[in-house]
């Protein structure tokens, strides 16, 4: 009973196995012919995929040739106050204004003249990581880069300039700034005194330096290495009332074309598979 079973089994086993060939036979010969047809359809309109192939990406290079080189220059900034991606939005704003070709309100944010503003192609900006900065919600206080495409380098250091004022003069950023000032000087002023009360005090012990008992000299030398300490606090606090900016520029902006050649051959490509892609999609249709 058990050897009928195992027979019918491998019996059923066989048919089925056989039936899915004939079926992936059926499907290898349906494809095929698909391709089979394909491809004499290729070979039979070969001329015209080779003409609109040629159109287009004559098109495309004579596009290349003919539009306006391109600039691209990266600056690195760090910053002190606010976040990324607030410096992320003011920035798309200044680019959303050159999209839509609003020149002279570009002019007056950034303190430019309208020709100026003409000759930027794009702004923007990328946190360390080169993602978008307006998508940067992150709280470390990293530089981060701006972006610009230009048609006429001569603007960079200008532009430079007027970007880093644009990004600082927040009131909220102003504000903050005129507090950490009045807070060095304030800290500056108190340490000072505290050295005049200091040398009051090295004063008294050395009075009468005939009687100078052990206790006497280890404060004289407590109070000079208290002295030192203040001294070096000072020095850091005029170093930190000096640069109390919020944006300071790292790395300025340097221009960078990319060779004429690659962007022929970069739009003759383009041209031509968007050519190819026309005279498919017409040969569907048709």
């Amino acid at each position: 009973m058990k050897n009928n079973s195992l027979k019918e089994s491998r019996e059923e086993g066989k048919r089925t196995w056989k039936a899915l060939e004939h079926q992936w036979a059926e499907a290898m010969g349906f494809f095929g012919a698909m391709l089979k047809s394909f491809i004499l359809g290729l070979k039979k309109h070969f001329i015209g995929f080779l003409l609109f192939a040629i159109i287009f990406g004559s098109i495309g290079g004579a596009y290349a040739w003919l539009k306006k080189d391109v600039y691209n220059a990266y600056m690195t900034v760090s910053y002190a106050q606010l976040e990324k991606k607030i410096y992320g939005d003011m920035l798309l704003k200044l680019n959303l204004l050159l999209e839509s070709e609003q020149y002279e309100s570009l002019a007056f944010l950034l303190g430019m003249t309208p020709e100026q503003t003409r000759e930027i192609k794009s702004i923007d900006g990328e946190n360390i990581h080169n993602s978008p900065l307006v998508s940067d919600i992150s709280v470390e206080k990293v530089p981060f880069y701006i972006v610009v495409d230009v048609y006429d380098p001569d603007i960079l250091p200008e532009l430079q300039d007027v970007i880093v004022n644009y990004l600082s003069q927040s009131d909220f950023v102003g504000e903050r700034l005129k507090l950490n000032e009045r807070k060095y000087i304030n800290e500056i002023n108190h340490l000072k005194n505290q050295l005049v009360y200091m040398d009051s005090l090295k004063e008294i012990l050395i009075s009468d330096r005939d009687n100078l008992d052990a206790d006497a000299v280890i404060n004289l030398e407590q109070l000079n290495k208290n002295q030192n300490e203040i001294f070096g606090r000072i020095r850091d606090l005029e170093a930190a009332l000096q640069f109390n900016m919020n944006i300071e520029v790292m790395d300025g902006f340097i221009a960078q074309k990319e060779s004429k050649s690659k962007t022929l051959l970069r739009y003759v490509l383009i041209g031509m598979i968007i050519g190819l892609a026309i005279r498919l999609i017409w040969l569907i249709f048709k």
